[in-house]
């Protein structure tokens, strides 16, 4: 998700119609500017160039868990029509991109999800498979934590976490050094007494589909 200010601006944000390296382009309405959502900034248009600011609320899960949790939900609709069909369910038992487009990069596999995220200027990823029960790593001074159970399915978000503190496991639990901040599985955040680890901003996405946008990227292994 992103903040749709830009240099104090408020832009209105729409599909574009196009597709870049088989990921989602937006059109601002005001500046006619074309933002890729893999990239996060503008590639064509005004603001070339300038980057978009990512906000960490969004939540991916299955309706029937998001029903539960919020039963008021109302649910978007074309004419009256809900989308009931699972028209993406080929598209996930392929080993393929969409359209027949796969990975240049060959360090993971073409449809290998992780998870991404920038930090620092600089673009980074982990396979699924890296964090099970969950995982942490130091970038400079900064420890990021990721985490995802053994039966998360692709419909799961990632649960992704950055302090200043190191992580450690303690009776299966995870804990951040000098807090009283645990790791709660079920809700997927930290909660205790201090200052405990901040959100981190990132996608669930399929190696291609962020590879090919983001060429430089750095594996956590």
């Amino acid at each position: 998700m992103y903040d749709r200010t830009v240099n104090n601006r408020e832009l209105t944000f729409e599909p574009s119609g196009g597709l870049i390296n088989a990921s989602l382009v937006m059109q601002d309405k005001e500046t006619d500017s074309y933002w890729p959502i893999m990239r996060g900034s503008a590639v064509e248009g005004e603001l070339k160039g300038t980057s978009l600011t990512e906000v960490a609320v969004n939540k991916k899960m299955k309706w029937k868990d998001w029903k539960r949790k919020h039963p008021g939900t109302l649910v978007l609709s074309v004419a009256g029509r809900e989308d009931s069909e699972q028209v993406y369910e080929g598209y996930f038992q392929s080993q393929d991109g969409f359209r027949d487009v796969n990975a240049s990069d060959t360090r993971l596999q073409t449809k290998a999800p992780i998870f991404a995220f920038r930090w620092q200027g600089k673009n980074y990823a982990a396979a699924f498979g890296t964090f099970k029960n969950g995982h942490t790593w130091r970038l400079d001074d900064t420890h990021v934590f990721l985490f995802r159970a053994p039966s998360d399915e692709l419909f799961k978000s990632t649960a992704a976490f950055l302090t200043t503190n190191e992580f450690a496991v303690e009776g299966g639990r995870w804990r951040t050094g000098g807090t009283d901040c645990e790791f709660s599985p079920e809700s997927q955040t930290f909660v205790g007494q201090g200052q405990c680890p901040q959100p981190l901003t990132g996608f669930d996405t399929f190696w291609y589909n962020w590879s090919l946008n983001n060429p430089d990227t750095l594996i956590l292994k």
